[in-house]
């Protein structure tokens, strides 16, 4: 009967192992999908008043029913001002090829970054994340360029990769 009980507790702990190791994996990939990363722009005309669009933020589902606005995280606030999270519904086209080409236009909920217009010239930085209902996570890394006069080709609110 010892016999017995020594090989069912070697199964035992094969068992956890495994389920050990399956779990690592799960969460090493987890973590692989939260590392997405973007890097951005923002061209300001500093002084000109009110606020500016720093990022717009929507949720599609395949089928094209209406998913929550993802939820936008503030991670490092800028020196010239406050960014503000804003949850809107506001009309979208969705494309007119692909997965989506169905959803026809529709109201989506949105959840949209914005910044005060900073009065001085001036470079500034943020980090907003955003999570998706699915769990996927980004994280954007915005350099902000606030400048009396913009360089041509730049406009106000102008949103680009670096």
């Amino acid at each position: 009967m010892t016999g017995f009980m020594v090989a069912r507790t070697g199964l035992r702990r094969f068992g956890f192992a495994a389920l050990l190791a399956t779990t690592a994996t799960i969460v090493v990939a987890g973590v692989a999908q939260a590392e997405d990363r973007i890097e951005k722009r923002l061209w300001v005309q500093a002084g000109k008043g009110g606020a500016v669009t720093v990022e717009s933020f929507r949720e599609l589902r395949e089928d094209c029913t209406v998913a929550p606005a993802p939820t936008v995280t503030v991670v490092e606030q800028p020196k010239v001002g406050k960014l503000k999270v804003e949850t809107v519904a506001a009309a979208g086209a969705a494309p007119t090829t692909g997965a989506y080409a169905a959803c026809k236009i529709k109201k989506y909920n949105w959840s949209k970054v914005v910044l005060p217009v900073p009065a001085k010239e001036g470079t500034d930085h943020a980090v907003i994340q955003a999570q998706e209902s699915t769990g996927d996570l980004t994280t954007y890394d915005i350099e902000i360029v606030a400048q009396k006069k913009l360089p041509q080709g730049k406009t106000h609110g102008l949103l680009e990769d670096r």
